[in-house]
């Protein structure tokens, strides 16, 4: 308690620790560079291989979803292909019957030229040969066909009766005119002409007769914003540009000596900003990871936990876990990046802030006895990850009351899980994977 006094003091805050948690503990925690890269590598393979595992799975999905539609498929082609056998073998019946009656005019017109060859003998009426028959019964197109030949045999022949029956030749013929249109483009050639623009403007400034001074002023803004890191990232900060302006048409030698010593501040100045913003984004990532490790930590030690923003170890914040058997408790975790320090206490979430009962402490008790059974491991699990950590103080269950809290305070998709157990088989949540 002394410790955790003096550290309080070093920190300028005055805490009243039974009003802000119940316990049993509060760690000063430490960012290892080394280990917390390594953790992040290795979560990022986890992250990776979970990744493949799940597109894996979900290509196996998708094959099967393939088979089975494709063995949908095959059954309707089977149906459609028996439905389309069964239409094919009834229209082949019905253009069976049409044929039998193309083959009666066939050989009704066979029977008026045999009649008009033996009243004129003179006369030869050629006859065809009557078509054969379908090779199969059952194809229409086949059918089809041989109904065209029947027809146009009959036609043939009952053309050549009509003639040879009026003794007239008939000549008929077919003259095709063909006409071509032709139509000439004359287009002329469209010109362009080319345009060069020339910027003659260091011409003209070596024209003028302190030219060489101007040039030497350049050479010297040159030099001085090649200190300037960063400079090929965009565009040249205003304040650079207006001292180089300034410079290199300073009307004295002495003007140009004092702005020249202004653009080498205003540069060093600027790359100690930039430094420290790079300085700052890199340790906002270093937290930022810390966080993602605590949600992996937390989830592969069996917690439920809330969704952890990316910021909380970066701007602070809260945080909730349990385990599925805990019901109503939660453990509730604070983070305050200003001091580095993590307060974990046990929380009951309740509508009634009546005093509890003699039962109702017990249970209590009980509930953080089982979470303070799995601190060490969990402490150990986040040193081997980089978040080293040094006790500042510990109680023991049941020292203080547990905390009654609100249930809205706890994150809704958390409390869905404590509220709807089938809920539970679903995947932890866990922090989202930074970029």
């Amino acid at each position: 308690m002394a410790r955790l006094a003096a550290s309080r003091q070093r920190h300028g805050r005055n805490w009243d620790i039974t009003a802000a948690m119940s316990g049993p503990i509060a760690i000063e925690y430490v960012l290892v560079s080394a280990l917390l890269d390594a953790a992040w590598g290795a979560y990022q393979d986890a992250q990776q291989r979970r990744a493949e595992e799940a597109r894996r799975e979900q290509a196996i999905a998708l094959r099967r979803e393939q088979d089975r539609r494709a063995a949908v498929a095959r059954l309707e082609d089977e149906r459609r292909a028996r439905e389309e056998a069964k239409r094919r073998v009834e229209r082949a019946s019905q253009l069976m019957v049409e044929a039998r009656s193309h083959e009666r005019r066939l050989e009704h017109a066979r029977q008026l030229a045999q009649e008009a060859q033996a009243r004129l003998p003179q006369v030869t009426v050629d006859i065809p040969a009557a078509p054969a028959a379908p090779a199969d019964p059952t194809d229409p197109a086949a059918i089809e066909q041989y109904i065209e030949r029947i027809q146009a045999s009959a036609r043939l022949i009952e053309s050549r009766v009509r003639e040879h029956a009026a003794k007239a030749a008939a000549h008929e013929g077919l003259q095709a005119l063909v006409s071509a249109l032709e139509s000439t483009v004359s287009a002329e050639p469209r010109t362009a002409a080319d345009l060069l623009d020339l910027y003659a403007e260091e011409v003209r400034a070596l024209s003028r007769p302190a030219a060489a001074r101007a040039m030497d002023r350049r050479a010297t803004a040159r030099r001085i914003l090649g200190r300037l890191a960063g400079l090929a990232d965009g565009a040249l900060p205003a304040e650079l540009d207006h001292l180089m302006r300034a410079l290199i048409e300073a009307p004295t030698e002495e003007r140009a000596e004092m702005l020249a010593l202004e653009m080498r501040a205003a540069v060093q100045r600027l790359n100690a900003e930039r430094d420290a913003a790079e300085t700052a984004a890199a340790e906002n990532r270093r937290r930022e990871i810390a966080g993602v490790l605590v949600a992996e930590v937390l989830s592969d030690l069996g917690y439920d936990v809330e969704p952890i923003a990316e910021t909380l170890f970066v701007a602070g914040g809260v945080a909730h876990f349990q385990h599925a058997e805990w019901g109503d408790y939660y453990v509730r975790m604070r983070i305050d990046p200003a001091t580095s320090n993590i307060n974990f206490n046990m929380v009951r979430t309740a509508d009634s802030t009546a005093p509890p009962d003699a039962a109702q402490r017990s249970r209590d008790e009980a509930m953080e006895a089982a979470w303070c059974a799995g601190i060490p491991k969990l402490l150990a699990e986040l040193a081997a990850r980089g978040i080293d950590t040094r006790k500042l103080r510990e109680l023991d269950a049941g020292a203080v009351p547990v905390q009654v809290v609100k249930p809205e305070t706890v994150d809704a998709v958390l409390r869905l899980k404590e509220e709807q157990p089938s809920a539970r088989a679903a995947p932890q949540a866990r922090a989202r994977p930074l970029e």
